[in-house]
């Protein structure tokens, strides 16, 4: 194996890997960041209309408590009977209390037991006779009747069924809204709402329902502590609507107030699409939903005012922009980015700066330090980074030491460090045998070493050395000295008495550069 690959990663890689590292690792924080801020937004905006809603839903049941307190005041939230008399004198009190009140209901598990309405006429009572099978009805003004009215038997029997119906499901502490059409065909203009309230002494409940007309509800929401909600509106299961006026809603006034309204004929185009996405959903509406409009990301949330099913609700919706804190705004979106891209570029741009000491930090990674790492760059034969000679100063042919065999390790050093860097053995011949530094005659490795830096020293600078490392080998029982070098940041030259010369490499050779080829390597470097 040879030692490139078994070293880890080359100069030119590395570099390669830290600049595109950084433009990877800038884009992943960058998408982090948003997928964040995104999701954060996701959170808190459907926290916020979530709340909202509920908020906004709970001060509906203030016009229940308001009744249940005089409901009180009167007996308790125990009935005392369910005599004609005693229920004709508390609900008439309860009517006269609280104007806004259209009728009242009691019922058991067998159905209608008692109703009082406002009428054209005067106050129209029911009450169930002491079999259980009919209902007598009459209007009444001041304590004199006025007339009696026929009931209609088929009526009755719808009204009982679901009252029945309501009864079963209802549970103590409830209180249930729903659209006054399920008992009386009002159509969405009523709403009742219906509670459980005990009898006293006796371990039966029965309901009592009490009839408002819808724009009390929504006069009610209309000044109802609405949170981050910009709009609220009244849904029915039937899919129409009813605009909530707020500050500013001068268009929802007057009749539009208080009847229901196809999603399409809302003033408000969110209130309009909120509507008609949850008319379309049928299922899953209670679920805090986003939807576009104009551009804009808005919130819807809906709340039911039934206690079972969702025959009414009450919807508010918000921009996502209302619960977008600054360290999610845009702006801080905007900011992040072009400091994360700054960051980015600095980096980029100091990894430039540095990119010849970054390739040859990668290239000192692959440096041959053991004899295994030394027989493997032998096998590879000498190439442009990879060179070999036999001896450091001790001339073969002449017998004795010679300047030219120093001078032609040092031309190979020089164009080591003006090129890719590369490696030089001593103790090497040409063909690959390893004849080690015996010819050389140095007492130790130590003066082999001294020996060859005091040469690159005089003869390239000093200031080259932090560029080559150099160690003695010992490969097959011999020493082989080896010289590892890196691309040098500025120009390398030889110097040879008083000429310098410039090397380059060339194959598995140096050559020198003429003038005009110099000033082109400069340019290109």
């Amino acid at each position: 194996m040879p030692a490139s690959a078994r070293h880890g990663i080359r100069g030119k890689n590395l570099y390669a890997i830290l600049f595109y590292g950084v433009i990877g690792a800038a884009m992943a924080i960058g998408l982090l960041a948003f997928w964040g801020v995104r999701e954060i937004r996701h959170d808190a905006a459907s926290i916020a209309v979530e709340s909202s809603g509920r908020g906004v839903a709970g001060a509906v049941n203030v016009l229940m408590s308001a009744v249940s307190r005089t409901d009180a005041d009167l007996g308790g939230r125990e009935l005392v009977n369910l005599e004609e008399k005693y229920l004709r004198t508390k609900y008439q009190a309860i009517l006269k209390r609280h104007q806004t009140l259209t009728g009242i209901t009691v019922a058991d598990a067998a159905g209608l037991v008692f109703s009082l309405a406002r009428g054209p006429e005067g106050l129209v009572e029911g009450v169930r006779s002491t079999d259980g099978k009919t209902m007598s009805w009459r209007v009444f003004r001041e304590g004199a009747d006025v007339r009696t009215l026929s009931g209609n038997a088929a009526e009755r029997e719808r009204v009982n069924r679901v009252l029945v119906e309501l009864f079963r499901q209802l549970k103590p502490g409830q209180i249930n809204w729903s659209s006054a059409y399920r008992i009386h065909r009002g159509g969405e203009s009523w709403v009742s709402a219906s509670q459980l309230l005990p009898l006293k002494d006796n371990e039966s409940d029965v309901m009592v329902s009490y009839m408002f007309p819808v724009d009390v509800v929504a006069n009610q929401l209309a000044h109802a502590e609405r949170g981050s909600a910009e709009s609220i509106f009244l849904f029915w299961n039937s899919g129409k609507i009813m605009e909530i006026p707020l500050n500013g809603d001068a268009e929802i006034v007057g009749e539009r107030a208080a009847r229901a309204i196809a999603p399409d004929d809302a003033v408000n185009p969110a209130v309009s699409r909120a509507a008609k996405l949850l008319a379309a959903r049928r299922t899953d509406r209670l679920a805090p939903f986003a939807f576009r409009l104009d551009g804009s990301i808005w919130w819807a949330d809906l709340e039911p005012l039934s206690v079972f099913g969702d025959t009414m609700s009450v919807g508010v919706i918000m921009p996502q922009k209302a619960a977008v804190s600054t360290l999610t705004s845009d702006n801080f979106i905007a900011v992040f980015s072009a400091l994360l891209a700054l960051a980015a570029g600095v980096a980029l741009f100091f990894l430039h700066r540095n990119r010849l000491r970054i390739e040859a930090l990668g290239q000192r990674q692959h440096m041959p330090v053991t004899a295994e790492d030394v027989l493997h760059l032998i096998a590879e034969g000498e190439s442009s980074r990879l060179e070999f000679k036999q001896t450091l100063r001790f001339n073969v042919k002449a017998g004795k030491n010679g300047k030219e065999i120093e001078y032609a390790s040092l031309k190979t050093v020089a164009g080591f460090l003006n090129s890719e860097g590369g490696t030089l053995l001593v103790g090497v011949s040409d063909n690959g045998a390893v004849t080690g530094l015996d010819d050389d005659k140095f007492e130790n490795d130590d003066k082999a070493l001294l020996h060859f830096n005091n040469l690159l020293n005089q003869s390239i600078g000093a200031e080259f050395a932090r560029y080559v490392n150099t160690k003695v080998i010992e490969v097959q029982g011999s020493r082989v000295l080896r010289v590892f070098c890196v691309p040098a940041h500025s120009p390398a030259f030889l110097k040879k008495g008083q000429i310098e010369e410039f090397y380059v490499r060339s194959g598995p050779a140096s050559r020198t550069l003429s003038l005009s080829q110099f000033y082109e390597w400069l340019q290109n470097r």
